[in-house]
């Protein structure tokens, strides 16, 4: 039934994206991050949705009147080249056969960027896009912090079989990233139950989050909470709820997930950590000896080029975004992939710069702020994980190129026509004030 049920949906999506294909991209991100298709077990998993999505998106986009390139900006150029260089690089891989097929998962990824960069043009679709998002990782989180309670912490909180968040470490990862995205929803929302909802929601997460018994993901935690600090206007209502939701938790899983978030404060002593740092050595060394392409998606994890280095030594994942993009794609891809990330940044701060005292642009201005904790999640806690090219990173990416074109355009027309700034946006005089002056009404 549930096989019928996703293809019914899919084929009905498809016929829509032919009229109006950013309902394709919306679908494409659907299948890219909440993978449904690994929740039936039938005959769907002999179809190809992902690429009948993709494919039927891109046709839509070549006949549509809409048809435009994303805006031609910095970040935009960075993400096409690694592209371009991610390709070139699985032609000259360690073992061609093995990248090839990390290469088919990868390319879809980032073309989806492309196209969400070209195509989310209004408020109304990012805010779909940010949706769909949410509503994909919640699903794991909210089941995962109800499995945690209802079990008492004593098992890991894992994610979808055969997707890059099955791993407990990767959902965990994941689910941090949605957090920001959801309390953008949640200040956007003009509905008390829904924003409720919301909320309720991100508690569940982060009891999942807690409940992965992942290390990396529990300072990734604490990161975000104390940068969330940063943008909340009522700080103390926001410790309050934050204390009043980590110490019941924390309190309430088994000495079990104690031990192992104990072993951070003797972590030379460790030996996966230790199994990383030989990780991290083989990428270096992967990405000197085959200069300037590196070894290959997912090629320096293999025994045959890992125990090259060292032959008595368990074979790891890199478990690390950065010395997994240096020992898979070499110095050059690594710098790329740096920019990426320094323009996403940058391109934050500019859209915050850019809508200062602009009311009609709050919106905006929460979605910048709230990409600004993906991103710094991601670097912190993707440190010690694999996850590099994960799709949610890459969309929140994307989304910034055109978020900055409509806050370019906004503040254009605005200048251009000399509209004049509401009065909520106006200085206050305190002369005004002193004399009883209604700056509202004047």
């Amino acid at each position: 039934m549930r096989d019928f049920l996703l293809v019914g949906v899919i084929f009905l999506g498809i016929g829509l994206t032919f009229r109006q294909p950013f309902v394709g991209i919306l679908m494409w991100a659907w299948i890219s991050v909440g993978a449904p298709h690994e929740e039936v077990w039938g005959f769907s998993h002999a179809i190809p949705l992902n690429l009948l999505v993709a494919a039927s998106t891109m046709v839509a986009w070549f006949i549509s009147p809409e048809r435009r390139l994303p805006p031609q900006r910095g970040l935009y150029w960075a993400l096409l080249g690694f592209l371009i260089w991610m390709t070139i690089n699985a032609f000259f891989a360690a073992v061609p056969d093995w990248s090839w097929q990390y290469w088919d998962r990868f390319w879809k990824t980032l073309i989806l960027g492309l196209f969400v960069a070209g195509m989310a043009t209004n408020r109304v679709r990012i805010h779909a896009l940010i949706w769909i998002i949410v509503l994909s990782l919640f699903y794991f989180g909210v089941k995962g912090g109800i499995f945690t309670l209802m079990t008492g912490g004593q098992f890991h909180v894992i994610g979808p079989p055969r997707t890059d968040i099955y791993d407990n470490n990767n959902l965990a990862l994941a689910l941090l990233l949605s957090l920001p995205l959801a309390n953008y929803l949640r200040l956007q929302s003009e509905s008390k139950l829904v924003s409720t909802m919301l909320l309720a929601g991100m508690g569940f997460v982060v009891v999942a989050v807690v409940g992965s018994y992942s290390r990396g993901a529990f300072l990734g935690l604490g990161v975000l909470m104390l940068a969330a600090l940063t943008r909340v206007r009522r700080k103390f209502l926001y410790i309050a709820i934050a204390v009043a939701l980590i110490i019941p938790v924390l309190h309430f899983m088994p000495e079990s997930f104690h031990e192992r978030i104990g072993t951070l404060s003797e972590i030379s002593q460790d030996d996966s950590f230790m199994g990383r740092v030989t990780a991290w050595q083989v990428a270096f060394f992967c990405a000197v000896d085959y200069f300037p392409f590196g070894a290959g998606l997912y090629a320096p994890q293999l025994n045959q080029i890992y125990h090259y280095y060292f032959p008595k030594e368990i074979s790891h994942a890199a478990h690390s975004i950065f010395f997994q993009v240096l020992g898979e794609q070499g110095f050059i891809g690594l710098t790329i992939y740096l920019l990426i990330i320094a323009g996403a940044f940058l391109t934050c701060a500019r859209v915050l710069r850019a809508v200062r005292n602009k009311p009609e642009l709050n919106w905006a201005h929460d979605l910048a702020s709230m990409i600004q904790l993906v991103l710094v999640v991601f670097c912190v806690a993707g440190a010690a994980l694999s996850m590099a090219y994960y799709d949610v990173f890459i969309l929140c990416v994307a989304v910034l190129l055109p978020l900055q074109e409509i806050v370019r355009k906004h503040n254009r027309v605005t200048a251009k026509e000399g509209v004049p700034v509401p009065v909520e946006a106006r200085p206050v005089q305190p002369a005004l004030l002193r004399e009883g002056y209604d700056v509202r009404h004047g």
